[in-house]
């Protein structure tokens, strides 16, 4: 089991924090460095990590109106919008490409390239997984592996046994892993909710593994505890908001320097993300986790908190630090959860609970959609997937 960096816009400096040793690789993106920034970064990470997996997502399915500087590097196909994607000859000469910029790069592990369909159908899913099979043969000189990308679309998988349907078509492919993304019309800054989308994406990860093939779940936010439920051997996040969701929404409002610049607190025992002011609120009414309070990251933010308070002062900005909480927490869990010292009941029971508590006492987060309705939604989607288990 594993966690991964999901790398974003200056995340370099987050690899090699010792707090951050849980994480197994990094995947790094085109879309906010060159090719020779890339290469600097990864050769970076080697000095800093070592057994650390390299993995570069060439992230071809992004909105044609936000590819940042993807369209810079040597692979990216100039017709990739109107190009004929059941053409065998386009995606041999594109995984070339690839596969030469990687050799390049440097890089242990590869994403097969797939783009956004018009219709995601089972001829799409069998193009994508012939591409990635051929992509295959191609970087097995240069000792690289190649995890098969799965774009989804969470609406399609809500519909009866779509996800197994899919699972069947990708099993085919040589590739002993499965770079699952997931297409949400969710914002970033809220959570995945729909019972039915979830139980279909739970079935796919479980159907895949069980095929043996290892799944790594990319762009995971707190539902992670929902793939760990279903067998999924990776999971991957980042420090941005818009890195912990795929969704064409994500690249909404975001500045080509990242995005998500808002100072949050993950609190495991909510399962949710607080402003300061509610978590100086939930502080008092007890609620923190002990998760929480071991964080190391976490301990910093309350210790600005609480210096602030006793000087009558404006805390210190925590940004930096509220990425680090968050991407501290995201290995602890998924290691408690892969160790069975927690489970997803649990901490569902557990944050269920606690916003019933906060209902009670009327005490209202200041983000009107941030109230927990997704903890029932999640509860009933990990009900339904046993279910289907047993």
């Amino acid at each position: 089991m594993a966690v991964y960096h999901q790398m974003g816009h200056h995340s370099n400096n987050l690899i090699d924090l010792p707090e951050m040793s849980s994480y197994a690789g990094a995947i790094f993106s085109p879309i906010n460095c060159t090719e020779t920034e890339a290469t600097e970064q990864i050769g970076e990470a080697r000095t800093s990590k070592e057994n650390f997996e390299i993995i570069f997502d060439p992230q071809l399915y992004v909105p044609a109106s936000e590819r940042g500087k993807l369209q810079k590097w040597a692979y990216f196909p100039k017709d990739v919008d109107s190009a004929d994607v059941s053409s065998n000859a386009w995606w041999t000469a594109l995984n070339k490409k690839l596969a030469g910029a990687c050799q390049k790069l440097g890089a242990d592990s590869v994403c097969s390239p797939v783009v956004i369909p018009k219709v995601f159908d089972d001829k799409y899913y069998s193009a994508c997984t012939k591409a990635s099979t051929e992509l295959l043969g191609l970087v097995k000189p240069f000792t690289m592996d190649v995890l098969q990308t799965l774009l989804v679309n969470t609406p399609q998988l809500a519909s009866n046994d779509r996800s197994l349907e899919i699972a069947s078509i990708v099993s085919q492919t040589d590739a002993s892993r499965i770079y699952l993304v997931v297409e949400a019309n969710t914002s970033p800054r809220r959570e995945l909710s729909d019972e039915n989308e979830l139980v279909g994406l739970m079935r796919l990860v479980s159907a895949l593994e069980r095929n043996g093939i290892k799944v790594l779940v990319a762009f995971c936010s707190s539902e992670v505890l929902l793939w760990k439920a279903a067998g999924a051997h990776g999971c991957a996040s980042g420090k941005f908001f818009n890195l912990r969701r795929f969704s064409k929404q994500r690249f909404e409002g975001i500045s080509a320097k990242g995005g998500g610049q808002m100072s949050y607190w993950f609190e495991e025992g909510l399962l949710a993300f607080l402003r300061q002011n509610d978590l100086v609120r939930i502080r008092r009414s007890g609620i923190l986790s002990a998760a929480s309070e071991a964080n190391p990251f976490g301990q910093e933010i309350l210790a600005n908190l609480d210096e602030a308070l006793r000087k009558g002062t404006k805390p210190t900005p925590w940004l930096k630090n509220s990425w680090r909480q968050f991407l501290y927490w995201f290995a602890d869990v998924e290691g408690r959860l892969s160790r069975s010292e927690v489970t997803p009941e649990s901490l569902l029971a557990t944050a269920d609970a606690n916003w019933s508590s906060l209902d009670k006492a009327k005490s209202l987060m200041l983000e009107r959609e941030n109230n927990g309705v997704w903890v029932r939604a999640w509860m009933n989607a990990l009900n339904r997937y046993n279910s289907y288990q047993e």
